[in-house]
């Protein structure tokens, strides 16, 4: 039993940093700057769209990333990386392309710049 619970939860984490690697694939949606700090910035946009999605957020030094996947089938990450004072801030997304676009998480990243 344990060894299937190892596996299983082997696969999710795959999973999921598969997702978040393809849409690093996809033309940015955004690509901004914050003067914010990194963990500051980053927390924001975490809070927000963890009111609509499973979202996690991440940073080490130089960099961090928020992620979001919710059950419309979008997938959401923002990458940011220090700057100088600020920092670079990227987005990218894919949504379900039967639905009709949901600007709620650009919306939302840009909010907290």
């Amino acid at each position: 039993m344990k060894q299937l619970f190892a596996i299983a939860a082997c696969c999710a984490l795959l999973t999921a940093c598969g997702g978040t690697h393809g849409l690093r694939d996809t033309t940015p949606k955004m690509s901004s700057r914050t003067n914010k700090d990194i963990p500051t910035y980053l927390e924001c946009v975490r809070a927000k769209w963890a009111e609509t999605a499973e979202a996690s957020a991440s940073h080490k030094d130089q960099s961090g990333m928020v992620s979001a996947n919710d059950k419309a089938g979008a997938h959401e990450l923002v990458e940011v990386t220090a700057d100088g004072t600020g920092a670079q801030v990227m987005m990218y997304e894919t949504q379900d392309i039967k639905k009709d676009y949901n600007s709620a998480y650009r919306d939302a990243a840009v909010s907290c710049l």
